[in-house]
This record gives C-alpha cells, sequence and structure tokens, in this order.
C-alpha cells in the first residue's frame, strides 16, 4: 500500500467559503492555503472551483462541487451529503468522519485517496477512475461502482452490503475484512477477487450453487 497523504502547510487562514469561492470566480486564483471551519451552506455553486492545500472542518454543506479540483485537501467531521462531484479530481484527499450520503462522483478522478469512518451509502462512484485508494471502516452500502477502474484500490472492515459492482474488475481485490452481503456483480467481474470462506458462500449463488 503506498497511498500517500495531504500535504498541507501547518498555518492555514481561516477563511470564509463564499468569499473565496467569489474570488475564484472573478480572478481565476486557486483556493490554497486555506481552512474551512463549521460552516454551513445550502445550494453552494462551487463548480471548476479549485482547492489545493485546504482543510474543511465541522462544515455542512449541500450543492455542487462538479468538475471541481481537490489537490491535497482534507476533510474531517463534514456533512457533504447529497453534494454533486461529477468528474471532479480528487489527488491526495483524506476524510476522515465524515458523511458523503448519496454523493454522486459520476466520472470522477481519483488519485491517492484515503476514507476513515466515513459514510458513503448510496454514493454513485460509476464510471469513475480510481487508483492508490484506502476505504477503512467506512460504510459503502447500498453504493455504486457500474462501470469503474480500480487500481490498488483497498478496503478495510468496510460495509459493501448490497453495493454494485457491475462491470467493474474486481481482480486483485481483497473483500476479506468487509460486509458484502447482497453485493451486485458477476462471474466474470469477480475473478481473481479475495473473499473469506462465508463470503464465498454468499458468492456462489452467482453461480447458481445451492449449499447445505
Amino acid at each position: 500500500m503506498n497511498i500517500y497523504r495531504p500535504i498541507i502547510n501547518n498555518i492555514l487562514e481561516e477563511s470564509s467559503l463564499l468569499e473565496e469561492i467569489d474570488e475564484f470566480r472573478k480572478e481565476g486564483i486557486t483556493i490554497e492555503n486555506k481552512r474551512f471551519s463549521k460552516i454551513e451552506e445550502i445550494d453552494l455553486n462551487a463548480e471548476e472551483v479549485e482547492f489545493e492545500k485546504c482543510i474543511f472542518e465541522n462544515c455542512k454543506i449541500t450543492g455542487s462541487f462538479e468538475k471541481a479540483t481537490f489537490h491535497d485537501v482534507i476533510f474531517d467531521n463534514c456533512d457533504f451529503s447529497n453534494c454533486l462531484f461529477t468528474e471532479s479530481s480528487f489527488i491526495r484527499v483524506e476524510i476522515k468522519n465524515s458523511k458523503f450520503v448519496g454523493c454522486n462522483f459520476i466520472e470522477a478522478r481519483v488519485y491517492h485517496f484515503s476514507s476513515r469512518e466515513t459514510i458513503f451509502k448510496y454514493a454513485n462512484f460509476s464510471n469513475t477512475s480510481l487508483e492508490e485508494m484506502i476505504f477503512e471502516d467506512s460504510d459503502l452500502s447500498n453504493s455504486s461502482f457500474e462501470e469503474s477502474k480500480l487500481k490498488h484500490i483497498y478496503f478495510e472492515k468496510s460495509n459493501l452490503t448490497q453495493a454494485l459492482l457491475y462491470r467493474t474488475k474486481l481482480n486483485g481485490i481483497d473483500l476479506s475484512t468487509c460486509e458484502i452481503q447482497g453485493i451486485v456483480t458477476s462471474i466474470e467481474d469477480i475473478k481473481g477477487l479475495t473473499v473469506n470462506n462465508f463470503q464465498a458462500i454468499e458468492l456462489s449463488k452467482l453461480l447458481g450453487l445451492t449449499i447445505k
């Protein structure tokens, strides 16, 4: 496992998210070296905005980050549920103890990304490119990874109950510490997948087997 953590300066400037986005719209300058704390926004428009070396902590935000860029960014104890991250880029991003329920990550690019104790229930990662990434103690139940490209992805003690991993190659992935009841995939997709004995019984249903 060789996942790089975000590189962030020790001293960040506390700032207003709305003011920074407005300045980005006017000047086109990347939002950099900022700390956003205890911010609550509804229907935020941050489409195509670029964040670099920033921290979001204790924030509750809904809205659109479509085609946005997050480079060396940390989300700590945040709630971004139902936000749109379509076609966004995440490079060296860390999310911990947060909620991203129902978020749309379709066609996003994710590279060196770590999630710990975070809820991604009903999140949509379809048609995404995911590389060097770990989900640790995270809830991905009912999430979708349809037709996604996975490379060096790690799932540790995470919940993938009723997750959709269809037309997504799982070769080299280890789900042996995860919950996978009701997972939706195919025989072709699970070739090379590592599971434990109990999970193998669950996946045997794909073969039409009845085990007594």
